[in-house]
């Protein structure tokens, strides 16, 4: 071989290499999904109960917004019982080895203001997080999205945990109320709805208990300071108390069927399985 042949030589072959590594590294693998049919079991109610609308008393703040917002419009993808990711709207998920490209798929679930989910409602609706994020997106089917970033973002799956596509869940969401929707993919939820309540009047002493006393609540959040008169009494309703992980206590009355606070970040709790029954399984009381 001619020796000003060599370099050239060596250089296409180098180049050769590092095109096959980027290939290689720009290459897509799947990211393991679990179900999130076991987050969606559906409610048993007996006739009629299903027709139940629900009254909490809890304060207002970001716990509560987000609680509301996770019946009414779904991330992405969830969190499974026991920790795993799981594809709520989203049927599978791809990323480069590289993890600057990140495809998924999504579910053609139908959306509360009419029509299916696709990547164009989805590319629309993510439009402010993927600008936030530096991400430049593309329609690659009417089901497919991907993402692309200039530098390795491995973190993708947590943003998919927290990325909401409006009008996607069970119930629809009214300000501090929520009313049944019945198109959801999974079913009807048990209840037609739910009130909350936030007026920090009916959470003094005496208005707290006599509202827990006359069965209102379908959940009350406790407010501390609470006479030990009327805590007596309150002690005697039907109702359990519940003690969560960020040292907030439910009194939960105990004509709730399959009603499971969270007991990590309650704003996790779904209603979607919960329904009303019409008689306590222990003590008497009555919740409407």
């Amino acid at each position: 071989m001619k020796p000003r042949l060599v370099v050239p030589i060596l250089l296409l072959a180098l180049l050769g290499i590092l095109g096959g590594i980027h290939v290689y590294q720009n290459g897509l693998v799947p990211v393991p999904l679990a179900s999130d049919a076991p987050l969606y079991v559906s409610a048993a109610p007996d006739p009629g109960e299903d027709q139940a609308v629900l009254e909490a008393l809890v304060p207002a703040g970001p716990a509560l917004d987000t609680f509301l917002a996770n019946q009414s419009d779904l991330t992405l993808l969830a969190r499974a019982r026991h920790g795993a990711l799981a594809g709520q709207l989203v049927s599978s998920l791809q990323r480069s080895r590289n993890g600057k490209r990140w495809r998924l798929t999504l579910r053609p679930v139908r959306l509360q203001g009419g029509g299916k989910l696709d990547a164009v409602h989805a590319q629309a609706a993510l439009a402010p997080e993927l600008g936030a994020a530096g991400a430049s997106v593309r329609v690659v089917t009417p089901a497919t999205l991907e993402f692309r970033f200039r530098a390795r973002r491995m973190e993708v799956p947590d943003l998919l945990l927290r990325w909401r596509i409006p009008g996607s869940g069970p119930f629809i969401r009214q300000g501090l109320a929520l009313t049944r929707f019945d198109g959801f993919a999974q079913g009807r939820a048990g209840i037609a709805g739910l009130r909350v309540d936030t007026d920090s009047a009916l959470m003094q002493s005496h208005a707290w208990a006599e509202g827990i006393l006359a069965g209102r609540w379908a959940w009350a959040a406790y407010p501390g300071g609470v006479d030990p008169d009327d805590m007596a009494r309150v002690r005697l309703a039907p109702y359990d108390e519940v003690h969560l992980s960020d040292g907030s206590v439910w009194f939960v009355s105990q004509k709730l069927r399959r009603f499971w606070p969270d007991r990590g970040p309650w704003p996790e709790t779904r209603l979607f399985g919960t329904w009303r029954g019409d008689m306590n399984l222990s003590r008497v009381g009555a919740l409407d």
